[in-house]
């Protein structure tokens, strides 16, 4: 006769009874660090609709349950067709799981069945000892069951530090708080079956108590949890979706306080639909919250041409291309002020006598200059070497770049076609369908505009990881003139690049991850004139007036007030060193201790101003000085441009 299954039996595997039993998946779900979502997918189907039932119907075939079970009022009576139909759903579990999933999930899974048999068999029967039965449920059903829905959602294990610590026990005590609570109608049947539970211990106004206490034990575990990870905000949310469940817990305890007859199967069910009802919303939001893509920052690298020069070099040769006593006077004057003592250049020819010029005429005042054309192919010479020197240093980049979906390219001191951009990804060999742009002639703030459409992308795309170059070779448009805005920028711009990775991911290549919060701008267009260049025959012509501090200085404070910004909100800061008077004003203006531009002052001190990556200098090194009390802080970055133009950009140090 063919086997076949009929209808009491698949009842008695309870599947809707998987619904209960579903928060601590979603739950691990909305946690993951990692989703593989194939896997993930196999691993909900493989628990809830394989490995549950055949538990249920497990415990129905050895129990043969006559009074109501859970998730049935009025079961039937078990045939041998249940216990083999447990053992073939087993199997298919356990293969499943090795095929479609991973080998430590398949392990999980197999531990968490053999903890079930022994629970429910007659020759172990966890369940007839009160605090064994207990513990044995409160361990696999909350801590087992969490790391093992992680392992078959993130392809690997959870990584044990405090944080995961606190949820296993929460988790672990969520279980602790519901499971005797859904023993307290069946006090009878299990007496009748020699099985003493521990609801049966506590007694029916003990039970509630119990679970009181085990639910106020699994909050401060989640809100010690949430709050490790810079995210107490999450904690709060979850609290909302626990009032139900705690509005029907005291109604349910003042009913059987009154009447035991209320700890019933049905006011029993009511409070598991209501728990799994609220429980399940609530991790599918997280989910939601925590699987909107973000954007992180990670891995900033620098470089600087072989060429270095202290301040007093680069004076000297200023001050050898004049023999006016006047103008000389002026140039030892700002040289004096600007606060740098070293900057750097590809052009090898500021420490040398005219003679031994490679890239200027040779002599003494510098006449004819060097032309737009020799400029450019001065640029093109170098920007790409540059510019790999930096990313190079990316750790891990040889396989990191195998991942990069976007390319963002900056400059504003060159231009030539095919472009840095596509020089790059051949000299580095990136995936040819790599998504590339360039943010050209923008000036000192174009990194922070490149950050922002690097967000934008990660923001909209789970799977993004954007490779963001700038790079400026300011000193190859050294120019013979002398009036105001020449004696500043011949004195305060240096060569340099910086590579940084965007992604929709945390990476921990510093302390902590480094969230990318938003970013704010404006225009002063009563600054329009006073930070300009115009392109000429001989190079980059420039405006630099020396009102471009008091413009920042008058409008930072009542820029951030409008964006509803305060400074007492940000512990570090990496402002771009536009000149040391530009820092100064920024500080006084927020009313910031200069110690906290620090980093700002070291960057301007032994670069100079390197127009667009100078500002992320000066944020790789506040995120190296992170520091593990640092988690939650914020970070304000801010630099400005033609315009006269402020880019902001706010960060902060979370959890990864």
């Amino acid at each position: 006769m063919p086997f076949s299954i009929d209808r009491n039996t698949v009842k008695l595997l309870r599947i809707p009874f998987s619904f209960f039993l579903a928060p601590l998946f979603l739950f691990a779900y909305s946690q993951a660090e990692t989703v593989v979502h194939r896997q993930a997918l196999w691993s909900f189907l493989i628990i809830h609709l394989l490995v549950y039932p055949a538990s249920n119907g497990y415990n129905s075939y050895i129990d043969r349950d006559e009074d109501s079970i859970g998730g049935l009022e009025k079961p039937p009576l078990p045939t041998i067709q249940l216990f083999y139909l447990t053992i073939f759903l087993d199997t298919a579990a356990t293969v499943l799981a090795l095929v479609f999933v991973n080998t430590l999930f398949a392990i999980c899974m197999v531990l968490y069945i053999a903890a079930s048999r022994a629970y429910s068999s007659k020759q172990v029967r966890l369940k007839k000892y009160p605090f064994a039965g207990f513990l044995t449920v409160v361990f696999f059903q909350g801590a087992f069951t969490y790391y093992m829905s992680i392992a078959g959602i993130s392809g690997g294990a959870l990584r044990m530090d405090m944080a995961n610590v606190f949820v296993l026990l929460g988790c672990s005590f969520q279980i602790a708080g519901a499971y005797p609570l859904t023993q307290v109608y069946q006090h009878e049947q299990d007496l009748r079956d020699g099985v003493v539970t521990l609801s049966y211990k506590l007694g029916y106004i003990g039970t509630f108590v119990f679970t009181a206490c085990m639910f106020l034990l699994c909050n401060v575990c989640y809100y010690l949890y949430f709050t490790s990870k810079g995210l107490g905000m999450i904690f709060f949310i979850v609290q909302v979706f626990f009032v139900p469940i705690v509005i029907w817990f005291g109604v349910w305890f003042s009913l059987v306080w009154k009447d035991r007859r209320q700890a019933n199967f049905r006011n029993t069910m009511r409070m598991n639909w209501i728990a799994a009802i609220c429980m399940n919303s609530c991790f599918i939001v997280l989910i939601i919250i925590n699987r909107i893509p973000l954007s992180y920052l990670s891995a900033i690298e620098t470089a600087v041409p072989e060429y270095g020069y202290a301040q007093e070099t680069l004076t000297d040769f200023y001050l050898r291309s004049t023999d006016d006593l006047t103008t000389r006077r002026k140039i030892k004057i700002v040289a004096s002020k600007t606060g740098i003592e070293k900057r750097y250049s590809v052009i090898a020819d500021f420490d040398k006598s005219p003679e031994e010029y490679t890239f200027f005429n040779r002599n003494a005042d510098l006449l004819p200059e060097p032309t737009l054309s020799q400029r450019m192919q001065l640029y093109q010479q170098h920007a790409t070497a540059l510019s790999r020197k930096a990313i190079e240093q990316i750790p891990d980049f040889e396989y990191t770049k195998k991942q990069i979906t976007h390319l963002i390219t900056v400059t504003c001191t060159g231009l030539f076609a095919p472009g840095l951009d596509v020089e790059l990804m051949r000299e580095l060999r990136l995936n040819p369908s790599i998504e590339r742009s360039s943010v050209n002639f923008m000036g000192c703030n174009a990194a922070v505009l490149a950050l922002k459409n690097a967000d934008a992308i990660c923001r909209s795309n789970v799977n993004a990881k954007v490779l963001v170059v700038c790079t400026e070779l300011c000193s190859i448009h050294f120019q013979k003139r002398y009036n105001d805005d020449y004696l500043l920028s011949n004195m305060l711009f240096g060569d340099g690049a910086a590579a940084l990775i965007v992604s929709s991911q945390p990476e921990m290549h510093y302390q902590h991850a480094v969230k990318i919060d938003g970013f704010k701008s404006m225009i002063l267009h009563n600054g329009y004139s006073d930070m300009a260049w115009q392109l000429s025959e001989t190079g980059f012509i420039m405006n630099l007036s020396s009102y471009v501090p008091d413009l920042i200085r008058d409008n930072i404070q009542p820029m951030l007030r409008s964006v509803g910004l305060k400074a007492d909100d940000y512990r570090h800061w990496a402002v771009h060193p536009g000149g040391k008077r530009i820092v100064d004003d920024f500080a006084a203006a927020l009313e910031l201790d200069k110690c906290l531009l620090a980093p700002t002052y070291n960057v301007l001190r032994n670069y100079g101003n390197m127009s667009s990556p100078t500002v992320l200098f000066v944020l790789k090194e506040v995120l190296e000085k992170a520091k593990s009390e640092h988690l939650g802080n914020r970070v304000f970055a801010a630099a400005f441009g033609p315009g006269l133009s402020i880019e902001t950009m706010q960060l902060q140090y979370v959890q990864a």
